[in-house]
């Protein structure tokens, strides 16, 4: 059987390096068989936590700005204030976002705390909250927390909410109780 020359090139190409090939073959074969699997059965679809229409973490928020505006608003409130940096791609910053939203944990969020969310998902970001704060930002979500007369009272940059997919709404309101209560920063996993 003769074949075209560009089928000759093929299976030279294909003759010379197999292995290549091989893993391209197979690895288009797991593709078909992931997408055959979320079309019959869409519940293993992951699920978004947050619309993206509408992102938690704010990029367009100049951090000085925002976090003046925030302390302001916590020196009229009474209340603290928390900053969350995260963003919007990170699983656990859409976590936290969205554990601090839940049931258990919205009440005590509103009555306790001003919340200002900024996104730090990109270096130029990064470089921004750098600059407009001070701080070098080397894992999110990072939280900052105020008083209500602007004094910090805690960081979590030492990576306390890293692993916040792995907490539940409520260990997330009870760090929120720790920090409110005694002024101390303690990993929700951690908390005794």
């Amino acid at each position: 059987m003769r074949f075209p020359g560009f089928m000759r090139n093929a299976l030279a190409a294909i003759g010379a390096r197999p292995l290549p090939w091989l893993s391209g073959l197979l690895a288009v074969a797991l593709g078909g068989a992931v997408v055959y699997g979320l079309s019959t059965d869409p519940s293993l679809v992951p699920r978004l936590p947050v619309a993206l229409s509408d992102p938690p973490y704010r990029a367009d928020l100049d951090a000085r700005t925002a976090v003046g505006e925030g302390l302001a608003r916590a020196a009229t409130s009474g209340k603290m204030l928390m900053v969350t940096l995260g963003a919007n791609w990170c699983p656990d910053c859409l976590t936290l976002h969205e554990n601090l939203h839940a049931d258990e944990t919205r009440e005590y969020l509103n009555e306790h705390f001003e919340v200002v969310s900024i996104d730090v998902g990109d270096r130029a970001k990064f470089a921004a909250v750098r600059h407009d704060l001070g701080i070098d930002v080397n894992v999110i979500p990072v939280a900052l927390f105020f008083t209500s007369d602007g004094t910090l009272v805690g960081d979590t940059l030492a990576g306390e909410l890293k692993p916040s997919r792995h907490f539940t709404a409520r260990e997330i309101r009870d760090f929120l109780r720790e920090v409110v209560d005694y002024h101390r920063i303690v990993s929700p996993d951690q908390r005794q």
